[in-house]
């Protein structure tokens, strides 16, 4: 392949036409492709804007539907068009050279006046030296072309597909490439046996020499291996196609006028030079024939032939030489491949210019003597891309593809796997190791950065770049493969919880690749082969399935975490070896002495050039990054501190994510010890790139809002301090690696005062948590985040939360410092422990009142109000300390206090919406309300108000609290509000019952009270009788019996005394319902003596009172002139059975309680029959 001009060349779009349309292009008298045709002299000075078909684009695209016409191939011209479709890869400039066509008789063997000269200088720094090109490497081509490494099916030059493609054609021929998988692409290159294994020094590849020599040639047809052509005259062909290369554009170059050059997508600048081994490459197209799509390189010469007319590719014939079907097969292939329209040829006759042919690309097959059928070129192509596909499957690794001259068979070596057998220790390897690595490497890291891969993709390339790669030599690319692996693994939305496990691209592919595959035969065989002829068949060589295998990623969080941790230590500690390395070596240059041979005399006034440090003890200390300061500027070491601080920040956000698993499987110590070596890598981050740091400051608010919730974790959990200590101290290989990485940041650790050992302290654990809350919310404002963000809220919300726990425990403390201390109350700790609840929940308010959050600061409202009774029940403890102990003025404030906080707390609630907080608060506020009534009802303040004024205030905190007892809703706390209710009923029957008694009052009004007091007493005993509180019960009806007694003592006619007494008699009777269930009571071994002597007592009252109405009965009969005498004897039987009882001595309650529902049988018995008909009750 030839240079053939120094300006670049023009895109292939120019003058890129279907085939079809190329006859309205041509002239008349060149229809026929094997007629001579002289063409006019093309000029020079072509308008461009004139020929729409010469403006480039950024893709050109065109489809190519070739029909065979070969007349004897019935089987050809069953299988219909061939596909060939190109397109440019990424075009620059586009340079079009137009063609000069030279006059009949030019000696081509005489140089032109621009022969081996550079371009014009107003084209210099455009210009590209394309004469005499250097072998251009598929690994160049990949590199740039990253985008589409992995997505094409082969990379490789265009002469090394010709020769794959042509070699069915001739037995002679010897194939000898090289082929790389990356991904899902095949690099291609051709070898040189007699160079690279047979002319090298005898240590150099001497593995594969001696697997050539001993494995590979015995097998062999022919023993010798072709060399390249050298000859004189293949040199003096060379030299004339050059000539007459330049002489066809010499007119075009001479012209006064510019050439057309059009920039395309970029600039172009003099420092915008391709690599040095590119250099002769003209062009990088994307061909795609048939279904398999490639990325070539050529260096085709393609000329324009003016307006009006398509582009030709131009060709130099000695007509004495025919045509042969290699020839016209190469030919054909290089048009297809550059979409090239028409091939000119020009016959010479030793370097005389004879005439030019212009032959139509879909006629090159038909051409006399070079008969060829296209359609075995694409099965023989389709062939080799199925067998290289079916068994090049092993990512990463450098396959052979050998034919020996005259063999029939085609094979296959995995060079990487034949180069790890060999255990010879001057084994130099495979040379291609290197720059294979740093291609995958390059790969995943472009798929990494577009987002539009698989990180099933990236992770295989990367991991594959680091088994190629030595990290020693190669420290920054492995470094960095290391950080782009855990990156992959563990991406930064994890420090949001953010896992992006929906399924990714090429999601199939992934799971293939899992797979061994089974089908490839280079897993247990030295080499796979497949014969000539098999290639030459329509799908001659398929395979059910070809993929590369790869182990599968993992899937686990716990398990993907566990792997960027360890991808991230081994990335530090390689990273911090290369680092002290290159410091030592800089800070300890030494004069490097040259070894000494006896057999030469030794140099006088020598002066070493090169200078390097002595072998670098791994023993002894790493040196600190802040040397780095020092030799930063004059060493390549800047990039350590970029990515060391890139390692440490996505250890960091793995760390962080275990302990998040940690904490919600309760397993605290493991969650602090990541956590503590999490923050260490943020404070070297901090140390190391500051600004980096503070632009993390949601990581930095994560870390220490989980150690936060962490430690409360270690409060609400009750854990034990010694297994969270033991855990802290557990820990494993890679985080001991990160922590030594870490350490040599850090001289004082800024966030030590969080791992503190004093985890079984309460009151420290919670102070901790809220300044690890605190510090996380100046780290979003630092980093200028939203106040209303949902990272802010949340924060602020645990820690006003924070601040009500620690409130609810001061409050908590203080109660039993009330219940330890001795009076005087309040003492100095209670007063300063109530201060601080006050101040926590205060702040808790305040922050729950600025995010809006009405239920939670319902909640801190009432956990205030219980503060407020706290207080009030301290002054309560003075007060009961008096002789004469009275409701105080400064108790009624903190009560007052406590019922204004729970009224808040109501007001920021609506009870359809938060039922069960509305709940309590009622609950809350009845409690506060009733216990406030008691007090006044119980030490009535009556030197500072009437007893009216104390009995009204006692019955409107009674009525509110029984307004707040939601006694109808079915709840975990209706018993309770039903007891709660009942007392109430029963204290305002009592507090009525009294007034009645105690004071003085119109009729009108003592009707009143009796009408209100009944109606309690009805309504508490019915609510203990629901509840089944027996002896509240029993006392409603003794207390109610007592209140007959006492309107008994005001009566003087005998018909209302009998009334007052039936209704006694009443009250009486219901008792005994009541005695059966205590009876009963007593024969649960669980009772409480409590129980049983409050019963005890209330039944000895009971006894009383029933001898009592019993004798005023037997007066009111004696009194009686109309009453029944035998009634009178029937109830005088009854009082004597119940003074017996009285002087018995039963120790058993049972049996005394039994006696007494036998009195109140009797009782009930005698109704009928003791009572007037006009004051029966049954």
């Amino acid at each position: 392949m030839l240079r053939i001009m120094e300006q670049k060349e023009t895109q292939l779009g120019k003058s890129t036409l279907r085939i079809k349309d190329v006859d309205s292009h041509m002239p008349s008298e060149s229809k026929n492709p094997c007629t001579p045709l002289i063409m006019p002299q093309a000029k020079s000075d072509i308008n461009d804007e004139k020929n729409p078909e010469a403006k480039p684009t950024n893709q050109i695209q065109s489809v190519v539907r070739h029909k065979s016409s070969l007349t004897n191939s019935a089987y050809s011209q069953s299988r219909g068009e061939i596909k060939s479709v190109v397109r440019v890869k990424d075009p620059t400039l586009d340079f079009s050279p137009l063609m000069t066509l030279l006059q009949p008789s030019t000696d081509l063997n005489k140089p032109p006046t621009n022969w081996l000269r550079r371009r014009p200088s107003q084209h210099q720094k455009h210009s590209q030296k394309y004469f005499w090109p250097k072998p251009v490497s598929s690994f160049a081509m990949a590199n740039n072309a990253l985008d589409l490494t992995g997505e094409v099916d082969v990379i490789s030059q265009a002469k090394n597909i010709k020769k794959l493609l042509k070699m069915p054609f001739s037995s002679k021929s010897q194939i000898s490439m090289m082929v790389h998988k990356v991904d899902n692409s095949l690099l291609i290159d051709d070898f040189d046996i007699h160079k690279n294994l047979l002319r090298k020094q005898s240590d150099d590849w001497k593995w594969l020499r001696e697997f050539y020599l001993d494995s590979v040639k015995k097998d062999m047809q022919v023993k010798c291996v072709p060399k390249k052509k050298k000859s004189r005259d293949h040199l003096q062909n060379k030299n004339m196609l050059s000539k007459f290369l330049y002489r066809s554009v010499q007119e075009a170059l001479n012209s006064s006028e510019s050439l057309p050059v059009t920039q395309i997508n970029r600039e172009v600048t003099e420092q915008d030079e391709l690599p040095e081994d590119i250099c002769g490459q003209h062009r990088e197209l994307i061909w795609t024939f048939e279904n398999i799509e490639m990325l070539i390189g050529t260096d085709l010469p393609i000329f324009n032939r003016g307006a009006n007319y398509p582009c030709v590719s131009l060709r130099l014939r000695d007509m004495n030489t025919p045509i042969n079907v290699l020839t016209g097969l190469d030919y054909w292939l290089d048009n297809l491949m550059c979409n090239v329209p028409e091939v000119a040829m020009c016959f010479h006759v030793d370097g005389i210019v004879q005439k030019y042919e212009l032959i139509k690309t879909e006629d090159i097959p038909n051409l006399k003597d070079s008969e060829f059928d296209p359609h075995m070129v694409t099965d023989i192509a389709c062939n080799i891309l199925s067998f290289l596909k079916s068994n090049a499957t092993k990512e990463g690794h450098t396959y052979w593809l050998y034919k020996g001259v005259d063999d029939d068979v085609v094979k296959l070596y995995d060079l990487t796997s034949l180069a790890d057998t060999q255990e010879d220790p001057g084994n130099q390897g495979n040379p291609f190791t290197v720059p294979l690595g740093r291609l995958l490497y390059r790969v995943a890291r472009n798929m990494w950065n577009t987002g539009n891969k698989s990180r099933q993709k990236i992770r295989l390339l990367l991991e594959n770049c680091l088994l190629l790669l030595d990290e020693e030599k190669h420290s920054q690319i492995c470094t960095s493969a290391h950080y782009l692996l855990s990156d992959v693994i563990v991406p930064d939305a994890m420090i949001k919880d953010d896992w992006t496990d929906r399924p990714d691209k090429d999601s199939d592919e992934e799971d293939s690749s899992q797979k061994r595959d089974s089908n490839s035969d280079l897993e247990d065989e030295q080499f796979t082969s497949v014969t000539v002829k098999t290639l030459c068949k329509q799908n001659g060589y398929r395979k059910q399935q070809y993929q590369s295998s790869g182990k599968a990623g993992a899937v686990d969080v716990t398990q993907k975490c566990l792997d960027a941790i360890r991808h991230t230590a081994q990335g530090l500690l390689c990273l911090d070896k290369d680092f002290t390395l290159q410091i030592w070596k800089k800070k300890n240059v030494v004069e490097e002495q040259r070894t000494c041979s006896k057999d030469t005399a030794i140099p006088l006034h020598y002066e070493p050039l090169q200078k390097s440090a002595p072998p670098h003890n791994e023993g002894d200390p790493p040196l600190h990054d802040k040397d780095q300061s020092v030799v930063e500027a004059e060493t390549s070491v800047t990039w350590h501190r970029t990515l060391k601080v890139l390692l440490l920040k996505k250890a960091a956000i793995a760390l962080f994510t275990l302990a998040r698993s940690a904490a919600l499987k309760y397993h605290a110590g493991k969650s602090l010890r990541l956590l503590k070596i999490s923050l260490q890598c943020y404070a070297a981050m901090k140390i190391l790139l500051p600004e980096k740091a503070a632009e993390s400051g949601d990581l930095l608010c994560g870390l220490l809002s989980l150690a936060g919730d962490v430690l409360l974790l270690c409060i609400h959990r009750n854990l034990n301090r010694d297994s969270v200590l033991e855990e802290m101290s557990s820990h494993t290989e890679d985080e001991l690696s990160l922590s030594k990485s870490v350490s040599r940041e850090l001289e004082r650790f800024e966030f030590e005062w969080i791992f503190e050992g004093r985890l079984g302290n309460i009151e420290f654990c919670l102070n901790q948590s809220c300044q690890c809350y605190q510090e996380g919310l100046k780290a979003l404002k630092l980093m200028g985040e939203d106040h209303k963000s949902e990272m802010v809220t949340s924060l602020k919300k645990r820690l006003a939360n924070i601040k009500n726990e620690l409130g609810v425990w001061y409050m908590n403390q203080a109660q039993a410092c009330l219940q330890a201390d001795e009076p005087p109350y309040p003492s100095e700790k209670m007063k300063h422990l109530c201060e601080m609840s006050e101040s926590s929940l205060e702040e808790g308010v305040a922050l729950f009142k600025g995010l809006s959050d009405k239920a939670n600061t319902a909640l801190l409202y009432t956990n205030k109000g219980r503060l407020m009774r706290l207080l009030a029940q301290v002054h309560t403890q003075n007060t009961l300390l008096q002789d004469s102990p009275q409701f105080t003025e400064i108790e009624r404030k903190y009560y007052k206090q406590a019922i204004d906080y729970y009224n808040k707390a109501l007001e920021q609630l609506n009870s359809h919406h938060y039922t069960e907080i509305w709940e309590s608060v009622c609950w809350e506020m009845s409690t506060c309300l009733f216990n406030m009534a008691l007090l006044l009802q119980d030490y009535a303040p009556l030197q500072q108000f009437t007893q009216d004024e104390v009995e009204k205030e006692v019955q409107e905190l009674m009525s509110k609290s029984l307004k707040y007892c939601n006694v109808d809703v079915k709840s975990a706390k209706q018993p309770m509000c039903q007891y709660r209710a009942a007392t109430i009923h029963h204290r305002l029957a009592s507090l009525f019952h009294n007034s009645i008694r105690n004071q003085q009052n119109s009729e009108q009004r003592k009707k009143h009270l009796k009408q209100m007091m009944e109606s309690h007493y009805k309504k508490a005993g019915t609510l203990f009788s629901v509840l089944e509180c027996h002896t509240e019960l029993l006392r409603v009806l003794l207390e109610q019996v007592a209140f007959w007694e006492y309107v008994l003592e005001g009566q003087t006619n005998t018909k209302s005394q009998m009334k007052s007494l039936l209704c006694a008699v009443k009250c009486l009777l219901d008792c005994r319902g009541v005695l059966c269930q205590m009876i009963k009571q007593l024969e649960d071994p669980d009772v409480s003596e409590k129980v049983k002597s409050e019963g005890t007592s209330l039944t000895d009252i009971l006894e009383s009172r029933l001898q009592f109405v019993l004798l005023q009965l037997i007066k009111c009969y004696k009194a009686s002139k109309v009453s029944n005498q035998n009634n009178g004897v029937k109830v005088k039987a009854l009082y004597r059975q119940s003074l017996q009882n009285k002087d018995s001595t039963r120790s058993s309650v049972k049996d005394k309680w039994g006696h007494l529902v036998q009195l109140l049988e009797e009782l009930y018995s005698l109704h009928s029959d003791v009572f007037p008909k006009e004051l029966e009750f049954t």
